[in-house]
């Protein structure tokens, strides 16, 4: 019995062409990350969404600190008010596993925006052994909403982190949008400035050990949760 490929001997030309057409589409189709500003070593670029909407990545080194370092600091909630900017207020209301968390947080909004908050999943997994990944996406329905407080419904983040000659370099990328109503470019301005803001402010915190560790510091495993 003959069988017959669509790549045989006529055909083959035809195969090739289509498989470099693809790969062109794709190369081209990649997304572009325009600067907004590279200042005393924080960098920040964004890609732009269909509906005008921003994705922000920032980038920041810090000397002489390891990733346990970054993730000590990220359990004294008390001190992510000095770092984390427009919030006032983080708590850890659920631990699901060591590497797994749900995360409370209230950001303050000037008058007469209203004041937003917003609940997260965040999963710390070990990438390979000088690099590391924070996941956080919002989780919904584990909280009630609060009267005149916006709750942010599309949220996702994450912090990678790589260790090289005894510094850290950390990567921040997030999504989200505010919810209610807030003009997009007002959106995105907010969202720049605050990355900025949060590397700039987190390099400090790093650098001078403004923090205290508390227990239980979130641990590299597997990310369980899928909600």
């Amino acid at each position: 019995m003959r069988v017959t490929h669509f790549c045989n001997i006529n055909l083959i030309q035809k195969c090739v062409g289509i498989v470099l057409l693809t790969q062109c589409f794709y190369v081209y189709s990649e997304p572009v990350w325009q600067e907004y500003k590279n200042k005393q070593g924080v960098s920040v670029h964004y890609q732009s969404h269909s509906d005008n909407t921003f994705e922000v990545k920032g980038e920041v080194d810090v000397e002489h600190v390891s990733a346990k370092d970054f993730l000590e600091l990220l359990s004294d909630t008390n001190v992510a008010p000095h770092w984390v900017e427009n919030v006032s207020k983080v708590r850890v209301i659920k631990t699901l596993s060591p590497s797994e968390n749900i995360v409370y947080s209230y950001f303050d909004s000037p008058w007469p925006i209203a004041n937003r908050d917003v609940v997260t999943y965040s999963c710390y997994s070990q990438l390979t052994p000088q690099q590391s990944l924070l996941i956080v996406k919002a989780y919904l329905n584990e909280l009630p909403l609060y009267k005149n407080v916006v709750r942010i419904e599309t949220l996702t983040a994450h912090w990678l982190l790589t260790q090289h000659n005894g510094s850290l370099n950390i990567v921040y990328q997030v999504y989200a949008l505010p919810g209610g109503i807030i003009p997009t470019w007002v959106n995105n301005k907010v969202g720049l400035n605050s990355v900025f803001k949060t590397l700039f402010n987190l390099r400090d915190m790093l650098a001078h050990k403004k923090y205290q560790a508390k227990e239980p510091v979130i641990e590299a495993g597997a990310c369980l949760s899928t909600e």
